[in-house]
């Protein structure tokens, strides 16, 4: 099963037909992000282009590992066999959930990700698999190491790799992540 989580203005399923080329026989489950901003659906509001609402995160992620327990005991889910697909704005998300709710989630593609949180909580992520995609051409590129950094120091175990793209979603992306979710399933 995959998880998706849409980037800003997207929708919850944005996502499905790249889930659905990663993974052609996944179940997909795709969410809608309950804040707006300027009218447009984000999973938590920013201030600006790299600052963003701290509380905001930390009330989403709270009700986010609400929905996460309730859907994995009504639907028998067994969170480990689930993988959260996010990009942009969903990438940032559940790299927030895994700081403020560490062991929710075990496994991650997270697109065009960087960090959000301020501070950062120490978390222990032994065991979660986690794939990062930075664009090189991404405009954002430069804010993905911070996040790369407290994965790894973290314990994650983490795959970060730069594709050939901007801000976009990208063909080397769906190569790079079909390969890395084959390999951990």
């Amino acid at each position: 099963m995959i998880l998706l989580l849409h980037g800003t203005g997207g929708s919850e399923s944005d996502l499905m037909p790249l889930a659905h080329r990663i993974a052609p026989r996944a179940t997909l489950l795709g969410l809608r992000g309950r804040s707006t901003e300027e009218g447009v659906a984000r999973f938590f509001r920013r201030l600006s282009m790299a600052s963003f609402d701290q509380d905001d995160i930390r009330s989403e992620a709270a009700a986010f590992a609400g929905f996460w327990d309730g859907a994995m005991a009504a639907y028998g889910l067994d969170p480990a066999r689930l993988t959260v697909l996010g990009y942009s704005n969903g990438a940032n998300f559940a790299g927030a959930v895994m700081a403020l709710h560490p062991g929710l989630i075990a496994r991650a593609i997270l697109i065009r990700p960087m960090l959000v949180l301020d501070p950062v909580p120490q978390a222990d992520l032994s065991g979660v698999r986690v794939l990062t995609l930075q664009g090189a051409r991404d405009p954002y590129g430069h804010y993905a190491p911070a996040l790369n950094d407290w994965l790894a120091a973290s314990g994650a175990d983490l795959d970060a790799r730069v594709t050939a793209a901007g801000h976009e979603i990208a063909p080397a992306d769906l190569t790079a992540a079909s390969a890395w979710l084959a390999e951990t399933m």
